[in-house]
């Protein structure tokens, strides 16, 4: 996890024993988009929580995702914090090799004490 204030870039990899792939599909297993998705809004939150932010995440925008991640494939993340009438909002992208497997917005509102 790197990146500077509003901005995170981190990667992952889905092991080939994972959970997400129990199913999705049998002999062709492939990453789950909510899987993809789950990782990018843990991200963002871990960035703006050292930031003294707590975003809860609300929802999801214009998400596309354009090629598969499979077992052991290696993704990049990047996600930026945008200004929304309606509250923070992060534009991200997740590659595969450097090929754009998936983008959108997470949308969110501060966290309330």
């Amino acid at each position: 996890l790197s990146g500077e204030a509003g901005h995170v870039v981190a990667s992952a990899k889905f092991p080939n024993d994972s959970a997400w792939f129990s199913g999705h599909f049998p002999d062709n297993p492939i990453v789950p988009g909510v899987a993809l998705i789950a990782l990018v809004a843990e991200a963002v939150r871990e960035r703006e929580r050292s930031e003294g932010r707590f975003p809860v995440i609300t929802g999801i925008r214009r998400v596309r995702f354009r090629l598969p991640v499979r077992p052991d494939d290696e993704v990049t993340l990047e996600a930026t914090r945008i200004s929304k009438k309606e509250g923070p909002a992060y534009l991200f992208n997740v590659y595969l090799a450097g090929e754009n497997a998936c983008s959108g917005i997470l949308t969110a509102e501060a966290a309330r004490s």
